[in-house]
């Protein structure tokens, strides 16, 4: 009588293999998804950021001017001085499309971004100031916003209102000690710009 030997080792090990590359993918893909924590613990460089907007459907060219207690001044003109800067001059809808070699790319908002790397104790001097007006709106509501970054908190949220070429308005005046904290805010007009004479109030 003949012995059959049958053995199950073959399928075993395609079997073990098939799980152990299952296993691997699943790993893999849960890596993936949750991305490490390092990645999101970016801290930006940055004491204070300041936001400008205005409505992305008015064609008027608004600048944000800052000037800080050494008496550094940045605007479209001097887009970086002492520790500030400013990252873009918004002209309105003049700029809103970039050439690529893909072809043209839209950035359709009117914004204004800048940002103080390094404080200064003493008061700076936030405006903003219509350059030029295309839209036949007689107002342009101009949105500010004044972020603390580390730690982060919200000091300013103000709109203020812009009606005709050359207007200046003083959003705040902010006074910064020497650890980095904002200790008063005001509103009294101080004019950055030479295009018209001084006037008070908002």
């Amino acid at each position: 009588m003949k012995r059959n030997y049958h053995t199950n080792l073959a399928f075993l090990d395609v079997l073990f293999n098939t799980l152990l590359c299952f296993a691997a993918l699943f790993a893999l893909s849960f890596i993936l998804i949750n991305p490490s924590k390092a990645e999101k613990n970016v801290e930006m460089k940055a004491e204070f950021v300041i936001v400008v907007t205005w409505p992305k459907d008015l064609d008027n060219d608004v600048d944000v001017y800052l000037e800080d207690p050494a008496g550094n001044l940045v605007s479209f003109s001097r887009r970086e001085d002492g520790l500030m800067h400013l990252d873009r001059d918004d002209l309105g809808r003049r700029n809103d499309f970039i050439q690529t070699p893909a072809g043209p790319v839209e950035y359709p908002e009117n914004r204004e971004i800048i940002t103080i790397r390094g404080t200064i104790p003493g008061e700076y001097v936030l405006n903003v100031h219509m350059y030029n007006k295309h839209s036949p709106e007689p107002v342009t509501p101009v949105t500010v916003l004044v972020d603390k970054i580390n730690p982060y908190s919200t000091v300013l949220v103000k709109t203020v209102e812009l009606k005709e070429k050359g207007d200046e308005k003083t959003v705040c005046r902010f006074v910064v000690d020497k650890e980095g904290k904002i200790t008063d805010v005001s509103y009294l007009f101080k004019a950055l710009t030479n295009s018209k004479p001084p006037r008070f109030g908002l």
